[in-house]
């Protein structure tokens, strides 16, 4: 096959654009598995059951401390009530009936107010332990987010990279005939396509030639592209 110098100088650097293309691609898809961002939506994820059962805890004991409060009113209603009864009756027996029975309900409040307290403790614990969840959760979201913002930024900017040596690309492609360009496109397919000899050795492979081999490839016309005897890629000057 013949290719002039210009021809075959743009081979080699669409060879090298290529090379650019699939190391932005490799790029961009390393960003994209960023082990940091893996490790903290891992443990953001698994925080989640804690979250709930925290959750979950806090409210139960919030319910109960409500369900004391209204317990604890209603026995206060009554004891109001029996006290004005017990200051309005005349009769001792009555009297000492009502005394009774504000004796039983003092003593169910006081009973009351001691769960009350011992479960105001835990509801503050439970409190606690909820907000050290909800913080260190929104603390793994702006870090993920913060990592997010990060990735999509390398990612766009390497993304602008490939697009510009895309168009670059194209105006390479363009001084290559249709053949050898197929050809290029075949070779680069499954390997490096395109190499130079580099001191005895092929660019492309990087296997030393023998001096034989090397005598071939040079005693070749200026236009003339030669084809690597280790990898077959196209030799150019």
């Amino acid at each position: 096959m013949n290719l002039d110098q210009d021809g075959q100088s743009a081979l080699f650097k669409l060879s090298e654009i290529d090379n650019e293309l699939t190391r932005l691609k490799f790029e961009i898809s390393k960003v994209s598995e960023s082990a940091e961002l893996l490790a903290l939506q891992t443990e953001l994820s698994s925080s989640s059951e804690g979250l709930i059962e925290a959750r979950t805890k806090f409210e139960n004991l919030d319910n109960q401390v409500a369900r004391i409060e209204d317990d604890i009113r209603l026995v206060d209603e009554r004891l109001n009530r029996d006290k004005e009864r017990l200051n309005q009756t005349s009769s001792s027996k009555d009297a000492m009936g009502i005394q009774h029975e504000i004796d039983g309900l003092t003593n169910r409040k006081t009973t009351l107010e001691e769960m009350e307290y011992g479960l105001l403790g835990e509801l503050e614990e439970a409190e606690k332990d909820l907000q050290k969840i909800t913080e260190n959760r929104e603390q793994l979201n702006s870090k993920i987010l913060a990592i997010q913002d990060e990735i999509q930024s390398r990612v766009e900017k390497l993304k602008l990279e490939g697009r510009k040596l895309s168009a670059d690309r194209l105006i390479v492609a363009a001084k290559v005939s249709e053949e050898i360009l197929s050809r290029y496109e075949k070779l680069s397919a499954r390997q490096p396509a395109v190499g130079k000899i580099i001191d005895r050795a092929c660019s492309a492979c990087h296997m030393t030639l023998t001096v034989g081999a090397i005598d071939q490839l040079t005693s070749l016309a200026e236009d003339e592209l030669g084809s690597c005897p280790e990898c077959q890629a196209m030799i150019v000057k």
